[in-house]
C-alpha cells in the first residue's frame, strides 16, 4: 500500500511536465487563464492552484501598476478570476 500527499495535485501529465511547475509559473505554460480551465490533463483541484497562483500574480501585477512599476505583463486580474469562476461552475465548487 502507498501514501500520496493530500496537498499534492492529481495530474496527468506529460513526462518531465510537473503541476508544481505549472503552479509556480502559469504563464509559463499557458497563454490565457481560460487555458488552463480547457487542459484535459489536469483535474480540477490542479487546475485550481495553478489559476490561484495566477490571481496571486495577477494581483501583486495589478499593485505594481497602481504604484508605477508595471512591466506590462497580462493577462490581468479581471481574466483570471473569469477562468476560476467558469472552473468553479463547471465543477460545482465555490471558494
Amino acid at each position: 500500500m502507498t501514501n500520496t500527499p493530500t496537498n499534492t495535485p492529481v495530474v496527468n501529465q506529460p513526462i518531465g511536465d510537473r503541476a508544481e511547475d505549472r503552479i509556480a509559473d502559469p504563464t509559463r505554460h499557458y497563454d490565457k487563464p481560460m487555458d488552463v480551465v480547457n487542459d484535459p490533463t489536469l483535474q480540477p483541484d490542479a487546475k485550481r492552484q495553478i489559476l490561484e497562483s495566477w490571481k496571486k500574480d495577477a494581483e501583486l501585477l495589478s499593485t505594481a501598476q497602481d504604484e508605477n512599476m508595471s512591466g506590462g505583463e497580462a493577462p490581468g486580474l479581471q481574466e483570471v478570476s473569469l477562468a476560476l469562476d467558469r472552473l468553479e461552475k463547471t465543477t460545482g465548487r465555490s471558494n
